[in-house]
């Protein structure tokens, strides 16, 4: 058959000529050949291109081959090709072309008038399905347009009372060729119909309706057909005829009436159906796909919204190391590989850095988690060491997979990319033999969307390491976040963030992340940590059911009895039909359309508790991604209870362990608008802006900035200004540089020449440009450690505009960006003035509260010295801490035993250490910033640190300070514990709202007399 192959190619391929082509291909990795085969339409036939090449491994191979009936599903990583997933083989390849016979086929090129593009047996939208005669292994692969601008893609996406998708593929060209492909997979999950259980299908008319023009779909449920009155109809055809009659043309759609039985996956083409894209995203009218009733063919069983699937587009920001640039990665559907692009080189760009890099860099992967953000001020480890292990949901054997680039792209982890992608492209590299990685590549097993998607999850670069003592060992080097980005891949996707946080009797965070406004994406859920807090248990614990329950929780979160009661039941919008004694194999990730929606560790998993906060990271930190979790529309999972489950805890509890409401958490802006002149005419204006998502996501800067006569740097100071001096900037108000991470200056790279982490945090003119020689600069930027969250936050400091001698001639506070109408700032102080107190100054507090009750962290501005004539003493690392009541006159007393009693004790709210409230050990040694909920509440100096009297201003970050609600610092006492870390209590005030007083005055000046 090969002879037949290659004369069929070598004959045919004589003369032949491209004529406006539309080229199809297919990407092929897997059992021992890699590459391409691609279809071309010539003038009157199709050229059969293909670029394969076999592995060390398996040299020889014959191959049959077949076109299949759906495309591949890119987001499954097991049994892809099964016949039940590509259907039925339409067109065996063997009968025109023979065998494909390896390594003679590798590359050939060959003429055929027996296929065609489109048509009832047109490539288009296909599989080629590949089946090894010798080892009875199969590799498929969609056969997709190369030119996307000719092709959409919609679904219409279906909950209740059935549940799947229904996908609309077609593509036009200038030739006028086109094709509609519509594939449906649906299953019954209410039985709404009571139909016959023996039954494996039921048949329904079904249509596409049109809203009308008046109508909008904003305030309504989308499920509800109710609205729904006309037959989409734009050529005015009639009853019957209309462009939305699918079914008198196509006939009667089937749905499963058991779908881990029957499938019923069905591919039909449709001449007359073109939805045009103002149809599906004009500002006026919505399509919505409606099928009927079986028993009575005129009434509404269900309908979904068509609406545009848009590519998933993914970015990694690389900057530290210095070493700049980025990863992009771009999944155009769910039926197509994800293809990357490599734009990394040095900070400083030339040629002797570009080989130090190319020949140092051993590996990149894909990490199970993203980075862990900072709990603390201070250099921590390597961050790229908090992202787990390479990311590998199929448990493939590390140590025995081929070396990177000699081995298809099944045989390495998921996240293993310089194994599937190394030598896969033409690109030339700096050092012959190197593992960099550059250009565009493709990869079929990389989802972008789906549940083993690696979005949120963290690309990690390694780099050799020559240790005197062993081998070169490739180690985590620098790394990067795989964030959503907008199509143009410039501005980051706008992503909901919702979080869970426990308190009682475990500790805890739990955060999803959703495309803003999109309740049909993914959601990635990320369980931070998870750890037992009420001093009872301190071994690990596992097989933790958990699920979001219909009610935000009640106060009977602590009870001994009948816990978390108050939340209600699982949460099931879509009323799927549940029974406990039948149903425990019906909901799976494959038929997720059979789960309740808030029957998470039904489809996901149990979770694990850990004893204490040294193991939490390996026991409790892991991520998922869930396809039917809405975290914004009318079946949001916001406000509802997330309960943990414990099947083996006392009876009288009950099976819940724990309960907590998801709230939001809302991207971050910080801005400094309002400058102060240090003692000279103020010539500046305009504003810095920093936008940050949540503190996994990169901060935006934007600046604009006018009126800047001989200036040459801006700078991000330790404080806020201090209004009311004459010389607001210098250093005795606002210090030096914000440099929490310790760089020293003196080892940073000149200006531009560096990553953010070679300078100090607050050097911007270092680490993004200098202002010298400008007089209006405007420009855009994003730097992955200047954080609006956490300890290292950048809020409630300033900025420094200085002149060449350094002299500062400007400076604004970073104050919080918000729109009235989204949130509210509250303000606090604890003010010590009395003057026969023991320490004199402020203690100011500020925390956003959002309309739906989240709250942001507090900052905390300490100022204080020792009163009277002892204004000039230092004392150094005092405890701090809230107590449960206000303080009077006893805040004066000159006995320490005696001072500060009214304050009563440190305050605990959430019952922390419950059940062992005097192990002073364990809580020491469990509470502290890198598990701040396991901290009392107003035990403020283990979460932020000590403070010092007599010495600078500090700003302090912290997360659990509330300001308002059930549980709040208002209105207690924070008491100051004598230096030296010693108990005694030394100084108090009380914690009061700090309103802005404004007076306005109106001088009218008189008229001069005459």
């Amino acid at each position: 058959m090969s002879i037949r192959w290659l004369t069929i190619c070598s004959l045919l391929a004589l003369g032949s000529q491209l004529c406006n082509s539309l080229d199809l291909r297919s990407f092929i990795s897997g059992h021992g050949l890699h590459g391409t085969i691609t279809f071309t339409e010539t003038k009157y036939s199709i050229r059969i291109t293909t670029d394969l090449k076999t592995t060390l491994e398996y040299p020889n191979q014959v191959w049959s081959w077949y076109v299949s009936e759906f495309p591949v599903d890119y987001s499954e990583l097991e049994d892809r090709c099964d016949a039940d997933k590509l259907g039925k083989e339409l067109i065996n390849l063997d009968d025109t072309f023979g065998y494909l016979i390896m390594p003679e086929n590798q590359t050939t090129d060959c003429i055929t008038k027996d296929l065609q593009i489109n048509g009832s047996l047109g490539l288009y939208g296909k599989s080629l399905l590949l089946k090894n005669l010798d080892t009875k292994r199969s590799i498929c692969a969609s056969i997709n347009l190369v030119d996307k601008s000719k092709e959409k893609t919609a679904v219409a996406r279906f909950h209740t009372p059935f549940a799947g998708s229904v996908y609309f593929r077609w593509f036009t060209d200038k030739n006028n060729h086109s094709d509609m492909l519509i594939t449906t997979d649906l299953y019954h999950v209410h039985d709404k119909e009571n139909h016959n259980k023996t039954t494996p299908y039921t048949e329904h008319f079904w249509k596409i309706y049109v809203t009308d023009i008046l109508e909008t779909d904003k305030d309504r449920q989308e499920d509800n057909c109710n609205i729904l009155q006309l037959v989409f109809d734009p050529d005015d055809q009639g009853v019957g005829k209309a462009l939305g009659d699918i079914d008198s043309r196509l006939g009667k759609i089937k749905v499963s009436t058991d779908y881990n039985k029957y499938k019923f996956k069905t591919l039909f083409r449709d001449e007359e159906l073109v939805l045009l894209p103002s149809d599906l995203t004009g500002p006026q009218r919505r399509l919505y796909l409606v099928l009927f009733e079986n028993k009575h063919e005129d009434v509404f069983l269900g309908c979904a919204k068509i609406r545009y699937d848009h590519p998933i587009n993914a970015r990694v920001i690389i900057q530290s190391g210095g070493i700049k640039g980025d990863i992009k990665m771009i999944q155009h559907t769910k039926f197509e590989p994800t293809f990357l692009t490599f734009n990394l080189t040095t900070a400083r760009g030339d040629l002797e850095t570009r080989i130090v890099y190319s020949s140092t860099v051993s590996n990149y992967k894909i990490h199970e988690l993203p980075i862990k953000p900072a709990k603390s001020i201070g250099q921590n480890e390597n961050a790229c060491l908090t992202t787990k292990f390479v990311y590998n949901p199929q448990n493939i054997d590390l140590n025995s997979v081929p070396p990177n680039g000699y081995g298809t792209q099944d045989q390495y982890a998921v996240g293993d990319i310089s194994g599937k992608l190394l030598g896969r492209n033409n690109e030339t590299v700096l050092v012959t033999g190197g593992q960099e990685l550059s250009g565009m590549y493709w990869d079929t097993f990389l989802p972008l969307q789906g549940r083993f998607a690696v979005v949120h999850r963290s690309m990690v670069i390694y780099k050799n390491t020559q240790y005197p003592t062993s081998e070169v060992i490739a180690e985590p080097w620098i790394c990067g976040g795989i964030n959503l980005y907008e199509s143009n891949f410039e501005y980051q996707k706008q992503i909901f963030t919702a979080q869970v946080i426990f308190r009682y009797p475990t500790v805890g965070r739990m955060l999803m992340r959703q495309a803003k406004d999109e309740p049909w994406a993914d959601t990635t859920v990320m369980i931070e940590y998870l750890v037992h807090a009420d001093g009872a248990a301190l071994n690990n614990s596992a097989d933790h059911r958990w699920s979001i329950n219909e009610l935000p929780p009640g106060k009977d979160f602590y009870n001994w009895t009948a816990r978390c009661l108050s939340s209600g039941t699982v949460f099931n919008p879509y009323k799927v039909d549940f029974d406990n004694k039948t149903t425990n194999g019906k909901c799976n990730m494959g038929s997720i359309g059979l789960c309740r929606l808030g029957d998470i560790s039904k489809r996901q998993g149990t979770l694990d508790i850990s004893g204490k906060i040294a193991d939490s990271d390996k026991i409790s930190r892991k991520l998922w991604t869930d396809p039917l979790l809405p975290l914004t529309g009318h079946n949001s999972v916001l406000g509802k209870s997330l309960v943990l489950y414990d099947d083996h805890g006392p009876e009288a509890r009950g099976e819940r362990l724990a309960c907590s409401i998801i709230g939001g958490v809302y991207r971050r802006k910080a801005v400094a608008r309002d400058w102060f002149p240090n003692g000279v005419d103020l010539d500046v204006k305009g504003k810095i802006e920093f936008l940050q998502q949540t503190e996994y996501d990169i901060t935006n800067v934007e600046v604009g900035l006018d009126g800047l006569f001989g200036v040459t740097d801006y700078n991000i100071h330790l404080t806020p200004v201090e209004e009311s001096l004459q010389f607001p900037c210098e250093e005795t108000s606002l210090y030096g540089l914000w440099n929490p991470l310790n760089v020293d200056p003196a080892s940073s790279p000149r200006a531009y020449h560096g990553t953010p982490d070679q300078y100090e945090v607050g050097d911007l003119s270092g680490k993004f440009g200098t202002l010298e020689n400008q007089t209006v600069y405007k420009t855009f930027y994003n730097d992955s450690l200047l954080t609006l969250f956490g300890p290292r936050s950048i809020l409630a400091r300033s900025i420094v505009i200085h002149k060449k001698n350094s002299r500062r001639v400007a400076c604004s506070t970073i104050e919080r960006g918000y729109s009235p109408s989204e949130a509210r700032e509250l303000r606090a102080i604890a003010s010590f003035h009395n003057p026969n107190g023991h320490a004199f100054g402020y203690m100011k507090m500020r925390q956003l509260i959002h309309k739906d009750g989240s709250a942001s962290d507090t900052t905390i501005e300490v100022k204080l010295r020792h009163p009277g004539v002892n204004d000039r003493n230092v004392t150094r690392d005092h405890n701090w801490a809230i107590y449960v009541n206000p303080v009077g006159v006893d805040a004066t007393v000159k006995t320490l035993a005696t001072r500060c009693v009214a304050g009563g004790y440190v305050w605990n709210p959430f019952f922390t250490q419950l059940a062992d409230p005097l192990n002073d050990e364990l809580y020491r040694q469990e509470c502290g910033p890198e598990n701040p909920l396991r901290c009392h509440v107003g035990d403020l100096s283990a979460r932020l640190g000590t403070i010092d009297i007599g010495l600078k201003r500090k700003v302090f970050s912290d997360a659990n300070f509330p300001l308002e609600g059930d549980v709040t610092a208002i209105g207690r006492s924070i008491v100051i514990m004598a230096p030296g870390r010693r108990g005694e209590r030394y100084a108090c005030a009380n914690i009061e709202p700090d309103y802005d007083i404004i007076k306005y005055a109106n001088i009218e000046k008189p008229p001069r007399f005459v």
